[in-house]
């Protein structure tokens, strides 16, 4: 029997098969409170110190000074992503809208915990940039097995992604630039909502 699922939304899978942690991810909800949640709390906690603040404040610098350039850069991004995912499904709806968005500012306050502030943390215990680089991109990728319950190969292809983050971070010192690389990365690789395994692959 052929599957009913139409071939554009057939898409490799992410996720691991059920495990111990529970059945797959399948609502926008559980995504949130899983990964979404625990990483803007993190992404808060870190900006309550004064100087980790300081280093966030830094970074936002091009962008203070060009607002108007950098929205119209997200704003270009967005319709792109948009008519990205239009493409594939031949339907648009507020909820794709609505997760591209979320994409966009997890991709943000991730950037800022994962690339700067955590890395901050270890320079400041004596690691070099590289060694600080390379233990955050370790967590990165380990944050999406635990959390999301992504596979292996996935989490080792998000900590490499988290490598070569750092290194734009260090080349640019620009955290939205570097966000924006990551926003339309994580956007191409998981386009869609989550939703129930019967309804679309992930």
């Amino acid at each position: 029997m052929q599957s009913s699922v139409p071939p554009r939304r057939r898409k490799h899978r992410l996720q691991r098969d059920k495990d111990f942690t529970g059945d797959r991810l399948s609502s926008f909800r559980e995504v949130f409170l899983r990964h979404g949640l625990p990483g803007l709390i993190l992404a808060f906690c870190f900006l309550a110190v004064p100087d980790l603040r300081a280093v966030f404040t830094d970074s936002l610098s091009r962008a203070a000074g060009h607002p108007i350039l950098y929205a119209i850069v997200a704003i270009t991004i967005l319709i792109a992503l948009s008519a990205y995912t239009w493409r594939m499904d031949r339907q648009w709806h507020i909820g794709q809208l609505g997760w591209l968005i979320y994409l966009g500012a997890l991709s943000v306050w991730e950037e800022w915990v994962f690339r700067l502030a955590i890395p901050q943390v270890l320079e400041n215990y004596g690691a070099t940039v590289w060694q600080a680089a390379g233990v955050s991109a370790f967590l990165f990728g380990a944050a999406h097995f635990f959390t999301l319950r992504w596979k292996l190969r996935w989490c080792i292809g998000a900590g490499l992604g988290g490598l070569y983050f750092s290194h734009s971070m260090e080349l640019h010192g620009d955290l939205l630039l570097v966000a924006a690389i990551h926003w339309v990365a994580t956007s191409v690789n998981t386009p869609r909502p989550p939703a129930p395994a019967s309804s679309v692959e992930s």
